[in-house]
């Protein structure tokens, strides 16, 4: 072999091995359950491919026994078929990442996964008629007269996917534009020279080192953006666990057990530990990152409403019809729900009314409703009342975020309101953790 193929070899089991080690990264990492990282997790495995291929191409040229002969054929087929695949992967890819920060058209993809599946054809028939390459007599690799027009497809999807990110420029970022124009701009400045220079594997060479920036880069900033994300929830439940110790709540909890300490001492300390079980269940839930079980969730509700209950007596009955409970959800999903039922709903109502806590097996999963007959309210209308309603879209956003749950709401002004809290059974088993206890 030449020194060229020595250098090709070379540079390809290392690119190889580089691309094995960041698609190891990305598996020990659990991150290519998302469509973007499974995708980028197939380039990587399918540049992997390709360079080992080629590699082999090299080291069985010229050799004539058995399993040479039929290297150099295979090996050279899987490295035309194989870029093919690689180029529809990577428009997959990008029209994915695009799509995350607006609405891209599948036109493109469409496009070009069609010219791929023309392009393998071509490469299929070349084994026969030989119009793109020649393996002599004496297993030799040659380039034949229709060579380029291997080359033109590759450039020209590569130039669709520079027009997709010029059409959506002011979607991304300066330094994730950068590492998507480098996937494009360097393999297109390699199969531009192999056109018309045969010798060291420039094309795969770029396409590996493409492959690794955007790995640097963009692969890094999503896991920056998923640590944002994580502080967002973590704010989130900050601000619903300070919504739920409002000044005015604890006043009036506390005014009711002092009542009772004269005229009931018994109930007095019933009142109190439910208290003091309610107030640690909120300091809980500020510091808990892991799900929780249904079953904890419903007792911290039960201490909330029993207080309630002290206050308002008979205006706040409470109906239990519970299914199953041995799933798990985010912390404090079902409390501000309880919370605004009574709050808004039935304490509304001069005579009270009665808050229902149901759950239920479904084809999907599992589901919650809490439903109140109290004085409901005209969803399309805007409250006028100047507080801030965050709750439930502050529920309902953990609960896509954390689990890939949905809140829904229905709500009829003098009949009532009706939550329903659907928890998918796959992302609710994703959720199950170790449980800190306080």
């Amino acid at each position: 072999m030449s020194l060229i193929g020595y250098i090709n070899v070379s540079l390809e089991i290392w690119g190889c091995v580089l691309s094995f080690i960041v698609a190891v990264c990305l598996l020990a990492g659990g991150r290519p359950r998302t469509i973007q990282n499974r995708l980028f997790l197939q380039m990587l495995v399918c540049n992997a491919v390709i360079l080992l291929c080629d590699a082999a191409a090299w080291l069985f040229k010229g050799r004539m026994d058995a399993v040479s002969w039929w290297g150099v054929r295979v090996s050279n087929f899987l490295v035309f078929a194989l870029g093919y695949v690689l180029l529809a992967s990577f428009t997959h890819y990008l029209t994915t990442y695009l799509s995350q920060r607006t609405a891209v058209s599948t036109a493109p993809l469409r496009f070009i996964r069609a010219m791929c599946v023309v392009s393998f054809l071509l490469v299929l028939l070349s084994q026969f008629n030989h119009m793109f390459y020649l393996i002599d007599g004496q297993n030799v690799y040659h380039r034949q007269a229709w060579f380029w027009l291997s080359q033109v497809g590759g450039i020209f999807g590569m130039c669709i996917n520079a027009g997709i990110l010029l059409r959506y420029r002011s979607a991304v970022e300066p330094q994730e534009s950068a590492a998507l124009w480098s996937y494009i701009l360097l393999p297109v400045a390699a199969m531009g020279i192999q056109i018309f220079v045969y010798g060291i594997a420039l094309l795969n060479l770029a396409v590996t080192i493409s492959i690794l920036v955007i790995f640097l880069f963009l692969q890094v900033e999503q896991a920056r953006r998923s640590k944002a994300r994580e502080l967002e929830l973590t704010e989130m439940r900050i601000s619903v666990m300070l919504s739920q110790i409002q000044p005015h709540f604890l006043y009036n909890a506390l005014t009711a057990i002092k009542g009772l300490c004269v005229t009931d001492p018994g109930r007095a300390e019933r009142a109190v530990d439910s208290f003091s079980v309610f107030l640690r269940g909120n300091m809980n839930s500020l510091v808990a990152r892991a799900p929780i079980p249904f079953s904890q969730e419903l007792t911290h509700c039960k201490h909330y409403l029993e207080l309630e209950q002290l206050r308002f007596g008979t205006r706040v009955n409470v109906v239990y019809e519970l299914g199953p409970t041995d799933f798990c959800l985010p912390t404090l999903t079902l409390q501000p729900i309880v919370e605004n039922a009574v709050r808004h709903g039935v304490t509304k109502k001069r005579s009270g009314g009665t808050v229902w806590i149901r759950t239920e097996d479904t084809p999907q999963g599992w589901r919650i409703t809490v439903a109140d007959d109290g004085v409901g309210f005209d969803p399309q209308k805007k409250s006028d009342d100047g507080r801030c309603h965050a709750g439930i879209e502050n529920v309902r956003m953990r609960l896509d975020s954390q689990c890939g749950g949905s809140l829904t709401v229905q709500s009829t002004p003098g009949q009532g309101t009706t939550v329903k809290i659907e928890l998918p059974r796959e992302g609710a088993r994703n959720m199950h953790a170790p449980i800190r206890r306080g």
